[in-house]
């Protein structure tokens, strides 16, 4: 990789919690130490750095535009091209290339790194994956299929390991809903891991899942961590940083030999 290209990640942002700049913030600082890009910048549709305004200030030749979102859909798809002006996977601009790359967490090595989370969360609490359950916790909407189907996706391919009593799915704005189905899980039964499916520990990852869980232990009273415990966002791990390198890295290869380019919206 030339050290011309640069990196702009672009995440959705809060108001109301820090998570989504300590993602984002977090895999630019690991993008720039790996000594393989000239920049790294960061910026928000809402509540943080204008994408406009980084990108004018980025002086890379070529700048690969990588969405901080777990699916591809209206965000990733409408918002992001027209407040950039991407025409499609490639666009020239001022002098630059700007490639535009896929939702990171439709990156299929994204499964792996739910279930090594998953895993983890097991070991520090000292139960078997195979007598404890894991729920993959995805955003939903009712409005787009597009986060239930790449969270079923993600859930199916680490259900095919067979490490885990039962691998399911549940969401934040549709059915089956995570605080409906916490409500009704009995105060006994197998373990259970919650593993968030989210770009950053915002508002839901950082207060209402948290909240939910604490609910029911008060509901039934069991002791905190006793048999639920939450993973947190998967979009902050550091080795997401990791599968953002292979999709840039992917693009670049594309755009050397002459092809449509890599995985992109």
């Amino acid at each position: 990789m030339e050290r011309q290209h640069g990196i702009l990640i672009i995440g959705h942002g809060s108001e109301q919690s820090p998570g989504p700049l300590v993602s984002a913030s977090g895999h630019a600082e690991r993008l720039m130490e790996s000594g393989r890009f000239a920049e790294a910048r960061v910026a928000f549709l809402m509540a943080g750095e204008d994408p406009r305004d980084q990108l004018e200030a980025m002086h890379a030749r070529t700048i690969h535009v990588v969405p901080l979102f777990m699916c591809d859909g209206y965000y990733t798809r409408t918002v992001i091209p027209k407040t950039l002006g991407l025409r499609g996977p490639r666009t020239s601009r001022g002098g630059s290339l700007l490639i535009y790359g896929a939702p990171i967490g439709m990156h299929p090595g994204m499964a792996d790194i739910l279930r090594l989370r998953s895993l983890e969360t097991c070991r520090a609490a000292g139960w078997k994956p195979s007598r404890t359950r894991l729920m993959v916790i995805g955003h939903g909407s009712p409005k787009s299929p597009a986060s239930a189907e790449v969270t079923r996706r993600h859930a199916g391919e680490i259900g095919r390991r067979s490490e885990f009593l039962a691998v399911e799915c549940a969401f934040i704005d549709e059915a089956p809903k995570i605080e409906d189905w916490l409500h009704d899980l009995p105060a006994e039964g197998p373990p259970v891991v919650l593993a968030g499916f989210f770009a950053a520990d915002g508002l839901h990852s950082s207060l209402d899942i948290p909240g939910w869980i604490e609910a029911w232990e008060e509901r039934t009273g069991s002791r905190p961590g006793a048999r639920v415990r939450y993973t947190g966002a998967v979009g902050a791990d550091e080795r997401v940083t990791a599968l953002m390198v292979e999709d840039i890295e992917a693009g670049s290869r594309s755009r050397r030999s002459g092809g449509p380019g890599g995985s992109c919206c």
